[in-house]
């Protein structure tokens, strides 16, 4: 075919174009290939020039048999698959995600920012894995690598950079790329963009001499790498966009990968201030516990042995064998972890055996009633160490050893419905609302001895259930002055 007879086809296909534009078709794809066989006339390759016509002619066909409605249907869908996939993406990110966040040697390195050798090889080891099963997902899902738009291969690699330094951006981004070169042979020297990534996020590591990072630091960090990605994907293809179109492409593809980068750390960074808030309230409920432990260890251990030295004056042998083995079953019960939990049964076995030295103490000035009406189940219900202890102990302490007749102490327990209720009451001098409302208040700077006492060990104990049965927990106390006190709790029976 002459060149005039490629050029008059040339002028009919544009004529047409203009057409079907004004008829609302979607023709992107065609203006594409007319941008590029304007070029290939300015070279006078006609050859190829007639095949890119043949190929445009039969594109305008299949457009127009379409119809407009349809292409732009099409489009949408086509949109529409790729955000589907980006969302699939970041589920499987962060999925992943979660599970590195569980290795001890990946938080540390978070925190301090120089892991050891030891911690490298790990590091190493797991973001590798990782990165290489997210690519190995692609090709599961399209039997190809979905290596064309948001690739967490390279968001991997770009991570584990930023985590470990130099040495594990570049093994991990070789390891990678030996991966692609493996998988996909003709994917040219693209292969080396793993390799890249992990060089630029290592920089970025070694630049930055203040740890930790920064999130606008880590941000900026996280661009560069989508930066070389989205370079790497649409260079091959610049001459059949526009300009504009090339541009954006670029900078919304290196917005989204930076953004997921940054948005690894920030989740990171917040779950580590998550880990060190519980590991704080631990540390603050083992203090509390062993305050609770100095109250009972040394006043009551005294008292106690005054109590049987009396006793072995009195040469009853039997009753202070009788009370040191009391004592003994006491102490043991103590030297339990301050996270061990009882069960309710052995719970109400150590109040027996307080309450059968604090009986050899005080004599008939304190009576003891107990019901305990608990199934199996309710008996095997799992509480806390050291929660009903303390309210039996303010019961005998700070309410009937102050009365100088005495009184009584009644221990009910019963169920309802899925519920164990527990009320301990005394008929000791009470309290006023003023002293009742303040129990439940922080107290921890109270000296032992004073009155306030009773309340650490009342917010004590609310706090230790609501950890382990949360709503479900409930601890209600009444008081009448000169008349006593009682304390309710409830929470659920095991149904083991």
């Amino acid at each position: 075919m002459s060149k005039e007879e490629i050029l008059s086809r040339y002028e009919q296909i544009i004529v047409k174009t203009n057409q079907m534009n004004v008829y609302g078709y979607d023709l992107q794809e065609v203006t594409f290939k007319l941008k590029t066989m304007t070029q290939i006339l300015l070279d006078n390759k006609l050859d190829k020039a007639e095949r890119l016509l043949s190929e445009i002619e039969r594109n305008l066909k299949v457009i127009e048999a379409k119809g407009p409605e349809s292409m732009h249907r099409e489009r949408r869908l086509a949109w529409l698959e790729v955000y589907s996939d980006l969302i699939q993406q970041m589920a499987i990110f962060i999925v992943l995600g979660l599970i590195l966040l569980r290795f001890s040697f990946i938080k540390e390195s978070l925190m301090s920012g120089a892991p050891s050798w030891r911690s490298i090889w790990k590091i190493i080891f797991a973001i590798s894995f990782v990165s290489i099963f997210s690519a190995s997902f692609g090709l599961i899902r399209y039997g190809k690598s979905a290596w064309s738009f948001v690739d967490l291969q390279v968001i991997w690699v770009g991570i584990s950079g930023l985590i470990g330094g130099i040495w594990v951006g570049l093994i991990v981004g070789l390891a990678n790329s030996l991966f692609r070169l493996i998988v996909i042979p003709q994917f040219g020297i693209y292969f080396m963009l793993p390799f890249f990534a992990g060089l630029i996020s290592a920089l970025f590591y070694h630049l930055q001499r203040r740890r930790p990072m920064g999130l606008v630091y880590l941000l900026v960090a996280g661009y560069f790498v989508g930066f070389l990605h989205s370079i790497c994907v649409y260079i091959p293809i610049y001459h059949y966009l526009p300009g504009w179109t090339f541009l954006f492409a670029i900078a919304f593809l290196s917005i989204i990968e930076g953004g997921i980068i940054f948005i690894f750390f920030v989740l990171s960074r917040q779950m580590l201030l998550e880990d060190r808030r519980k590991e704080t309230e631990r540390q603050l409920f083992r203090t509390r516990l062993q305050f609770l432990r100095a109250q009972i260890n040394p006043h009551f251990l005294f008292n106690t042995l005054n109590t049987i030295a009396a006793i072995c004056g009195e040469e009853n042998a039997r009753r202070a064998r009788e009370l040191i083995i009391q004592l003994s079953t006491l102490f043991r019960r103590l030297s339990k972890g301050e996270g061990d939990f009882v069960l309710l049964k052995d719970e109400f076995d150590y109040i027996d055996a307080y309450l059968n030295i604090e009986k050899a103490r005080f004599g008939d000035r304190l009576q003891i009633e107990k019901d305990i009406r608990l199934s199996e189940n309710g008996l095997a219900t799992q509480v806390p160490i050291l929660v009903l202890q303390p309210i039996v102990e303010n019961a005998v302490k700070h309410g009937i050893s102050r009365k100088a007749e005495g009184g009584i102490l009644t221990i009910k327990a019963e169920e309802m419905e899925t519920n164990v209720v527990i009320e301990i009451r005394d008929t000791g001098i009470g309290m006023d609302e003023a002293t009742r409302l303040t129990l439940f208040q922080d107290q921890e700077a109270a000296p032992l001895e004073s009155e306030e006492h009773a309340g650490i060990a009342l917010s004590n104990i609310r706090e230790r259930m609501e950890k382990l049965f949360g709503d479900q927990f409930e601890i209600f106390v009444e008081s009448v002055p000169g008349q006593g006190t009682n304390v309710k709790i409830i929470f659920p029976r095991s149904e083991d």
